[in-house]
């Protein structure tokens, strides 16, 4: 008997799931760092950030 085959959007023993992938770092001059686990050169670094979310502001 064989599994199926695991849907796309999960995870295989190959793949590293999102939370496993993907770090992030602040340095000591406060700009945050969020990297590839996977690809060394596959890199963001930003001094800024903005909040992600439903804009509540519209009425």
């Amino acid at each position: 008997m064989t599994e199926p085959d695991a849907p796309s959007d999960m995870a295989t023993d190959d793949e590293p799931s999102a939370d496993e992938q993907f770090g992030a770092f602040t340095t000591d001059d406060g700009d945050t760092i969020v990297y590839d686990r996977t690809n060394s050169a596959a890199w963001i670094q930003s001094d800024y950030a903005v909040e992600v979310g439903e804009d509540t502001s519209s009425a």
